[in-house]
């Protein structure tokens, strides 16, 4: 259905569009810069899907950052204080109607390429009753809260807590700086008296009208009180391909019509294990930085609205769904909330892999397994930024000379200095900036320790 070839010049474009150009920095200082390199990428690279092998790759990550930023595009962000004429001109770039519909011919393909996996992945053979689509969430869900949080466990273990705390908030900030937005695009329409409860549900995500109640504004105190920017994606950079896929697919279920039933399914489980995760973490954040100063009241809200927002996305909208159109309509619900968990699942174990790999590189551990070239580094001008990027392979990064930084997600870089390396294993994401003049680095595969 989708030639690629069509879209190539579309392609061409965006390859060297300013939005997407590379930043100078790790964090992002406007709403209107979304580096995304596509100069390694083809237009073919659309023809093949993901596959859950490749999911967490930077192919998988420079595609996901595409994606989101086509997203986006329906979002309206504007700057926290007077536009600048440097605001003014990325605001309108970011904006254009030329840019927009580039992206908008692209996104069809890059939809199929990022979720046709999905489709091979989950099962939701039947048959199916209302009665057992019950019996299955209220399963599913008891087995959830029966479970603690290996990641809450994991952080609070970690040797460097705070910095792993804030570094699952930055994932969390993929979507809660603008929470529900996703939501309101399922809004327009005219689909009968599910419209006016799902209205509710946003309702309570946009408190009711009144701003310091709004979800995504109790999100910003969270993170202001742990130290954290609230600048909308100043961490755009160290989003995670899994974190950035999740916010994906919410969106491409609500803007993609035929996918309502299962976005109801992913709505609803998204809903249902919000209590139980959210207090627990809220709980963990005052145990890492301190009960005096710590805001959890986003995650104390939905501590308490999602018992309800849950009660409400079955009682409200699933169960009338199926009354009115039939058990036909289950399975796309089912897919939905296994969707939801396989994707969260995900999320989960890539934040953990990344975060023992920060925790390595900060203990000063990471280090290569054997000797290293660096017949091969290039000298840097001071200055010089290798944007975050996920090694496919095993990776060293080695300094011949001079002084380099390399962080992981942490935004605590290790200084590493001549003949010092430090080893990136394959799905994990890494940055380097050069911080001395006529620095030599060198980021290359590692090579097979030989044996003797």
């Amino acid at each position: 259905m989708f030639d690629t070839r069509h879209i190539d010049p579309f392609w061409k474009g965006l390859q060297s569009c300013e939005p997407y150009r590379p930043a100078a920095d790790w964090l992002l200082e406007s709403p209107y810069h979304r580096p995304t390199d596509l100069s390694a990428l083809p237009v073919e690279t659309l023809d093949e899907p993901l596959r859950p092998d490749t999911l967490l790759t930077q192919r998988s990550l420079v595609l996901n950052r595409l994606l989101f930023n086509i997203y986006q595009q329906n979002n309206l962000y504007l700057p926290e204080g007077r536009f600048s004429d440097a605001d003014t001109r990325a605001f309108q770039g970011f904006y254009e109607p030329r840019f927009v519909a580039a992206n908008a011919l692209v996104r069809p393909a890059l939809d199929r390429t990022c979720f046709d996996f999905l489709s091979r992945e989950i099962s939701v053979d039947g048959p199916w009753t209302i009665e057992h689509l019950e019996e299955y969430c209220t399963r599913l869900l008891a087995d959830y809260e029966a479970t603690p949080s290996d990641l809450c466990l994991r952080i609070e273990a970690s040797p460097h807590p705070q910095q792993a705390a804030r570094a699952y908030l930055v994932q969390l900030a993929v979507d809660f700086l603008a929470e529900a937005s996703q939501m309101a695009l399922a809004l327009p329409g005219n689909y009968g008296p599910a419209q006016s409860e799902m209205m509710k549900i946003f309702i309570d995500e946009f408190g009711y009208g009144v701003h310091q109640k709004k979800h995504s504004t109790l999100f910003v105190k969270t993170i202001e009180s742990v130290g954290l920017s609230a600048r909308m994606h100043t961490y755009y950079y160290w989003y995670l391909p899994s974190s950035l896929l999740l916010t994906n697919y919410f969106f491409w279920t609500t803007v993609h019509k035929p996918s309502w039933f299962e976005s109801l399914g992913g709505l609803y489980w998204a809903e249902a294990v919000n209590p139980y995760f959210h207090r627990r973490f809220g709980q963990l954040l005052k145990k890492v930085f301190g009960r005096e100063g710590t805001d959890t009241g986003y995650f104390d809200e939905h501590a308490g609205i999602d018992l309800h927002h849950r009660r409400m996305a079955f009682d409200k909208l699933m169960r009338p769904m199926v009354r009115q159109y039939g058990d036909a309509v289950i399975p796309a619900m089912v897919r939905g909330i296994e969707t939801y968990r396989l994707l969260g699942d995900l999320t989960e174990r890539d934040f953990l892999a990344q975060m023992d790999f920060c925790d390595a590189l900060l203990t000063g551990g990471a280090a290569a397994s054997g000797p290293v070239d660096l017949s091969l580094a290039e000298e840097r001008p001071r200055g010089f930024l290798l944007e975050p990027r996920v090694c496919d392979v095993d990776t060293v990064v080695a300094v011949a000379r001079g002084e380099v930084e390399v962080d992981a997600g942490y935004l605590q870089p290790r200084r590493l200095g001549a003949g010092e390396a430090v080893r990136v294993p394959a799905g994990r994401m890494v940055g380097a900036r050069v911080v001395s003049e006529g620095a030599r680095l060198s980021v290359a595969p590692e090579r097979p320790v030989g044996r003797g």
